[in-house]
């Protein structure tokens, strides 16, 4: 299994001497949190209410581990999943979790206070909600995910549960939660996005919107996908798909007045419109700016050299240049 980590050149992170490679997740902003592309590219956490949650996979013989089933995701990924089924209160727990646990070396306990942990998710601090985040931690740690993905060109490949263990100390309502250090391989180059969590937090309760918020953000420029695609890619239980599509579009209202999206329809197709993050940018300028080497050294070939075009002296692109590539790239 790789192990492997997406670390900028400003951050040290913990390193193992006997292999070179890091043992702490990236370190990224507080106001974002860290989530693997392959999960949320695909329905292991669905958008589902709670009460909707079914049991996966089988146990054929006691001394294996349940077999999986096959979970929807995007091309390119492949999930089998056994345990209770994921959902977006899960996601919740897992993504703060992640974001806890990221400055610290893995295999090490983070520990935080429960009162704090759900009021960062947005829950009160009640015997309920300590209740569902217990049952969440275990169904994280209990569940077995088995998740391949390939970008550019390589392959990768995790094993396991996505938390490996937690301990709840009932009389100081204190957690422990450690993560194996195989999770890294969830975050490799490319391979995570930052979740703007206080746009989440605005849909919280809603998890259909709250899935459709991180598909959508592990897009810099969001291609127009089918009804079909959504339905299959969310999880959704919803049998008909006429009904589904008035959830998805209850969903999509709900993006367009809380986060100022823009959605638009052809039929059962759907194209949703969203300002790219910090990092996305940077990501478009630097494909416009390989686009344009690639076409100035073939019109070097060619003997057709022209100057290059600027959008100011310091070598910049414009705000209009960069929207462009956008509504191109859609």
């Amino acid at each position: 299994m790789h192990s492997l980590t997406h670390e900028r050149p400003q951050d040290r992170s913990p390193v193992n001497t006997s292999t070179g490679l890091s043992r702490q997740l990236p370190i990224w902003p507080e106001s974002v949190r860290g989530g693997p592309n392959a999960i949320l590219r695909s329905a292991l956490f669905a958008g589902i209410q709670s009460k909707k949650r079914q049991t996966l996979g089988t146990q054929t013989r006691p001394d294996k581990k349940p077999e999986g089933v096959a979970i929807a995701s995007q091309d390119g990924i492949k999930i089998t999943f056994a345990g209770t089924q994921f959902n977006q209160y899960a996601a919740d727990v897992f993504f703060e979790t992640l974001h806890r646990a990221r400055r610290q070396a893995l295999e090490t306990a983070c520990q935080f206070k429960g009162a704090e942990f759900l009021k960062a998710i947005g829950r009160s601090c009640n015997n309920l909600s300590y209740e569902d985040l217990e049952e969440s931690l275990d169904r994280l740690r209990r569940g077995s995910v088995d998740l391949e993905w390939e970008v550019n060109g390589r392959r990768y490949k995790f094993s396991g549960s996505l938390i490996a263990y937690y301990l709840r100390e009932t009389t100081t309502k204190t957690y422990k939660v450690t993560f194996a250090k195989e999770i890294l391989t969830l975050f490799a180059p490319a391979s995570w996005t930052q979740l703007e969590w206080d746009e989440r937090q605005a849909i919280k309760g809603k998890p259909l919107a709250q899935w459709l918020h991180s598909y959508y953000s592990t897009h810099a420029a969001p291609f127009p996908v089918s009804v079909a695609f959504l339905h299959e890619k969310s999880g959704s239980p919803t049998t008909l798909l006429k009904h589904f599509k008035t959830e998805l579009r209850n969903a999509l209202e709900t993006l367009e007045t809380t986060l100022s999206w823009t959605v638009k329809w052809d039929r059962h197709l759907v194209t949703v419109g969203r300002t790219p993050s910090a990092a996305q940018s940077r990501h478009i300028v630097k494909k416009m700016a390989k686009s344009k080497r690639l076409k100035e050294a073939r019109e070097s070939q060619q003997g057709e050299v022209r100057p290059a075009t600027r959008a100011n002296d310091s070598g910049l692109f414009s705000t209009r240049q960069v929207l462009d590539q956008l509504l191109k790239a859609r």
